[in-house]
Formats: C-alpha cells, sequence, structure tokens
C-alpha cells in the first residue's frame, strides 16, 4: 500500500519548479497521495526548512515520505541522506534540513544515498530534487524501494551547528530560527519527553530582557511574552503585535535563555530537577 508523500521546498510559488517535482513524483508513482507542506520556504534557508520539517511531519501518519529540497548546495559535493525518524521517512539533501527532526528522534536510522547507483538516465545539475530527491521519495512512498536499499547507514545526519546549545544549567545560547507568518520569534532551543526545562527569561543582542513567561498567547499583558510553542520549541510571541518587529529580532539573530529550572529525565526514568544557582 503506497504511503502518503509530502512535499516541503523553497521552490516559492510564482514559478513552475514546485510543478516540475510534483509532476516528477507522479511520474514515478501515478497512485501516490501527495501533499504539499509549503513551498514558502525562505530561499536557501536550511534552518527553516529543518524547523518547518520537524513542526509539521509528526502531525502525518506514520510511513508517510517526506521530500524536502532546500539544496543552495546543488551539484557540488553535499551528499544527500535518507531517513527513518520516529516511523517518518525523509528524503533530502544531507546539508542540516534534518536537524532538529534528528536531534527530538527516539528510533532514528540515517542512509547516504548512493547517487551513483541511483543515479538517473537524466540528470540536470542544477535541479536534482526533481530528478533524484522527488524520483527516490517516491519510490520509497510506493513501496517499490526501501530505506535500507538507497545506501550505506551513516550515524547521523549533517546537523547545524549554530542551531547546537551551548550553555550551562543556568543558561542556553541559542539563535533564532524563524519568524513565522504571525511575527513570532523562533528559537533554536526545544524541549522534549526527556528534557523540559523551565524558562525565566530571554536577554537580546540589544542588552533587553524579556522575562514574561507564559503557557499561551492570550495571556500576554503588554508586548512580548515567552511561551513554549506546539512545536516545543521556545518561542518569542505578541498577542496580536509581531514580536520580532518591536523586538528587531531576525533569523540567525543571537540570544541567552536563562532556566528557572531544568527537568531531564534519566534513563532509569526517574525526572531530575536542577535550579540554577
Amino acid at each position: 500500500m503506497a504511503s502518503i508523500l509530502t512535499l516541503l521546498t523553497d521552490f516559492g510559488t510564482a514559478d513552475g519548479y514546485g510543478g516540475a517535482l510534483l509532476g516528477a513524483v507522479l511520474g514515478v508513482a501515478p497512485q501516490l497521495r501527495v501533499e504539499t507542506i509549503t513551498h514558502g520556504l525562505p530561499p536557501g534557508d536550511i534552518g527553516a526548512g529543518a524547523y518547518w520539517l520537524a513542526a509539521s511531519a509528526p502531525a502525518f501518519p506514520g510511513g508517510t515520505v517526506h521530500c524536502v529540497v532546500v539544496d543552495p548546495g546543488v551539484g557540488g559535493p553535499r551528499p544527500l541522506v535518507a531517513a527513518l525518524i520516529d516511523g517518518q521517512v525523509v528524503v533530502a539533501p544531507d546539508n542540516g534540513l534534518l536537524h532538529f527532526m534528528w536531534q527530538r528522534g527516539r528510533e532514528r536510522l540515517a542512509v547516504r544515498i548512493d547517487e551513483q547507483a541511483h543515479r538517473p538516465t537524466q540528470l540536470s545539475p542544477t535541479f536534482h530534487g526533481r530528478d533524484l530527491i522527488g524520483p527516490l521519495a517516491a519510490r520509497v512512498a510506493a513501496g517499490t524501494l526501501k530505506v535500507e536499499e538507497l545506501g550505506s547507514r551513516i550515524h547521523s545526519p549533517k546537523l547545524l551547528p549554530e542551531f547546537l546549545p551551548e550553555g550551562d544549567v543556568s543558561g542556553t545560547a541559542t539563535r533564532v530560527v524563524v519568524v513565522d507568518h504571525f511575527g513570532n520569534v523562533i528559537l533554536g532551543v526545544a524541549r522534549t519527553p526527556w528534557y523540559a526545562p523551565i524558562p525565566a527569561a530571554v536577554s537580546l543582542p540589544n542588552g533587553r530582557v524579556v522575562g514574561q513567561v507564559v503557557n499561551t498567547y492570550s495571556e500576554i499583558d503588554g508586548e512580548v511574552g515567552l511561551l513554549w510553542n506546539s512545536a516545543g520549541h521556545l518561542e518569542l510571541a505578541g498577542n496580536r503585535v509581531s514580536a520580532a518587529a518591536r523586538l528587531n529580532l531576525h533569523p540567525g539573530d543571537r540570544v541567552r535563555v536563562a532556566w528557572a529550572e531544568i527537568a531531564s529525565l534519566e534513563t532509569t526514568g526517574h525526572v531530575v530537577r536542577t535550579a540554577p544557582g
């Protein structure tokens, strides 16, 4: 039985690149159900692609295959990767697009795709999404190819060093990953079932400190609050205002998160709470 195949790219909707990718996928497996997460990622923004993949993929049924293309290094030495993470399959350039999804995954397998073994008769050096990534994802979704058959297993896909947290129990340095449609500022810190810190405040590059910690947007009293969003990321949010505009923050900006308490789930299953100080 064929799986769902999703498309997540930075192709935009004004040009025909997304349509060409769709055509290539259906050319391999016309029976597939293909859904678009978005073609509206900022051009070349691997961090945004990594965030929206991790935020969107878990909402799909198990076995869904996600074809992700943000590929500024197309035609160069960057490899391709296929991964099985908590029941979801991803096929993408191995340039950091799997960062957040891999970091929070519990059951994980990654494969470096053997491009020579799976090279099509015609391969554009500037459009591997259409000619290679999309068709391979379609074959996996159609059940004619397994992830393990795409190449050799690797320990981990490429991660994004700029979004690996730096710090200790008192605080963590991180960066802005994306600013969403509402102007919410999404940070590179994510919580998981085994890591659930309680934030106290975020210090901004201009010296300002945001210390209003809330659970929902409706609780924000004033301009900007700090909360865990629906994707599990820490977010500077506004209630009917753009937090990004109010705080003058942009993707890539560096901030520091201070923790009120850190709760981590040990391998024993016991919750260990640490208060900074």
